[in-house]
């Protein structure tokens, strides 16, 4: 899954505007974010530079991670900053099955208790920055409430321009749930914090 990073010098001041703005919203820091590094190439209407601006501006985060074990580095930080560590709740067997065997110890399901929470999405429209999670995602899991907390992991693959892009971007598998969350809504009415892991790769994994 893993993919180099296109490096380029356009709009480098631009990009590196919009990470230290990423940055400064947040509460933690990011002890293995090289900020000096070349990003992805920026053209017109890039789905990943539009989401990322987007998500700023409904008062989300979001972290870009080149691969897996970025990933993990960052959650890692992250849970060790804020001091998460048994208080997390994951939605889907598979990514609970991958955070344990990276020492991420976390709970199954969303509850009433639960602080914070960590799901995958099925698919993300850039332009309004609505993250769709299906039941192949959450194993059928109903999603019910939501933890104070949300991280959400999304895969570059799986950012379209528009909804109707993203909804065509359904696996063979049809799910039984769809869901659809808007980031200014659940921020504002169901949730204190949201977090956009974004993690570079070429295929959607489900």
């Amino acid at each position: 899954m893993e993919k180099n990073i296109k490096g380029s010098s356009e709009k480098e001041a631009i990009l590196k505007l919009l990470r230290n703005s990423i940055l400064d919203k947040a509460d933690f820091p990011y002890p293995n974010l090289d900020m000096e590094a070349d990003v992805y190439v920026p053209v017109n209407d890039d789905p990943l530079m539009v989401f990322a601006e987007n998500i700023v501006k409904s008062g989300g985060k979001f972290i870009y991670c080149k691969n897996e074990i970025d990933l993990i580095d960052k959650l890692n930080s992250m849970i060790e900053y804020r001091e998460w560590e048994n208080h997390i709740s994951t939605l889907g067997d598979n990514l609970k099955e991958f955070l344990d065997k990276n020492s991420i110890v976390s709970k199954s399901g969303f509850d009433d208790t639960c602080k914070v929470g960590i799901t995958l999405c099925h698919s993300v429209s850039a332009r309004d920055s609505l993250i769709t999670i299906t039941s192949n995602q959450i194993d059928n899991s109903k999603l019910e409430s939501f933890p104070s907390i949300l991280i959400i992991i999304v895969f570059t693959s799986q950012i379209a321009l528009d909804l109707s892009t993203a909804l065509n971007q359904t696996s063979e598998n049809s799910p039984k749930h769809i869901i659809t969350l808007n980031p200014s809504y659940i921020l504002r009415e169901e949730i204190k914090e949201l977090y956009l892991f974004t993690v570079e790769n070429q295929i959607q994994t489900n």
